[in-house]
């Protein structure tokens, strides 16, 4: 039964685990600033021009004229052009995956009764959060438009460009990138901070003493997890605020949500780090086992990039990670808005990870 002199004395436990955490400089390193500095490199490396520009061309017109316009913008050396459909490239554009939507109109390449090509009008959106980007992509288009021009008709110009900006989710590439870190960041919070110091506490005997005293074992492990997640919300809370104070992140969805997911991927990690301090007997043998693991996640899961380039044996492999779970949970809530019961299938999945590695923690774990 859980009394109050238990709660004060797990209160306690807490307390001066917290303490003990903070004075140890190198989990302040990993747990703070390491993840702040990668916010800080990729968010300065979001705010700089891309080399390439990826364009979203929905040709209407299917015409040979729109196709040699299709064409000639593949030839552009700095263009990544996808073909697509209106729904798809205004989705992308929105979400800050395509930098100019090109519309080529259905009446494009028309004639008249005498032959001639009538005057046509493509029309591009950029992203109005990102204007830099699609202002230099759409200059680009309008060069192209007008030697293709002179091109095909050797007359006053009958083939022009509309742009405009377009109010979007005013997504950029540290609204992807934040999630993703922020994952990283409680996975290192939870296999490292704990595999490391509850293998240390074991060879030193310091967990063998404490089963000789008053206080319950069980008390203790409970008030490791729970310091951890304290500092895990924090953590999360604090880079959240700077990302959305210096690199403009998005934050669409309800941040209660948010942290709700971290508090469980908090827990599934912290399960994977007793597992690694219950097979290891010291440190030598902890940081091995626990860069297996870790690593693999940190360049699979997609929190860098996106999963979409890999090949699918790899995709369908990593689609069960982790840190995949909880990444696109965290991706979602905050760059589509998403609640909780729209994710569903990530959080079953933590839930799942979360059931079978602590099963696995209490059959692993030894306290010397």
């Amino acid at each position: 039964m859980f009394t109050r002199r238990n709660f004060r004395s797990l209160y306690a436990l807490t307390v001066a685990s917290m303490k003990m955490y903070f004075r140890n400089r190198s989990a302040v390193f990993f747990t703070l600033f390491l993840p702040l500095a990668f916010i800080g490199i990729f968010g300065l490396l979001s705010k700089s021009s891309p080399s390439r520009f990826t364009v979203a061309v929905v040709n209407d017109s299917k015409t040979d004229v729109s196709w040699k316009v299709f064409d000639s913008l593949k030839a552009v050396e700095a263009f990544e052009v996808e073909q697509s459909d209106m729904e798809e490239s205004t989705e992308m554009l929105g979400k800050g995956k395509v930098d100019l939507q090109v519309i080529i109109p259905k009446e494009f390449g028309a004639t008249d009764p005498e032959g001639k090509l009538k005057p046509a009008k493509i029309t591009t959106h950029y992203n109005e959060a990102r204007p830099q980007d699609g202002r230099a992509a759409n200059l680009i288009l309008s060069q192209v438009v007008s030697g293709l021009n002179a091109e095909i008709t050797q007359t006053p110009t009958v083939v022009s460009v509309d742009s405009s900006g377009v109010k979007t989710s005013n997504l950029g590439s540290i609204d992807f990138l934040l999630p993703g870190i922020l994952a990283i960041s409680i996975m290192q919070l939870g296999i490292f901070s704990v595999a490391f110091a509850f293998v240390s506490m074991k060879a030193s005997g310091m967990l063998r003493r404490l089963q000789a005293t008053p206080t319950h074992p069980s008390q203790f492990v409970v008030g490791q997890a729970v310091t951890r997640l304290i500092i895990g919300v924090l953590q999360v809370a604090l880079l959240t605020i700077l990302g959305v104070w210096l690199f403009d992140f998005h934050m669409l969805g309800n941040p209660l949500e948010f942290l709700a997911v971290t508090v469980l991927g908090t827990l599934v990690f912290l399960a994977i780090g007793f597992i690694v301090a219950g097979i290891a007997k010291d440190e030598n043998q902890a940081a091995p086992i626990a860069n297996l693991i870790a690593f693999p996640m940190m360049f699979l899961s997609g929190t860098f990039f996106e999963r979409d380039y890999f090949p699918q044996a790899v995709k369908t492999i990593t689609d069960y990670f982790p840190l995949t779970y909880l990444a696109d949970a965290l991706r979602q809530i905050s760059n589509e808005g998403a609640h909780l019961a729209d994710i569903t299938h990530d959080l079953l999945g933590l839930i799942v990870w979360g059931i079978i590695l602590f099963y696995l923690a209490v059959k692993s774990f030894r306290w010397e």
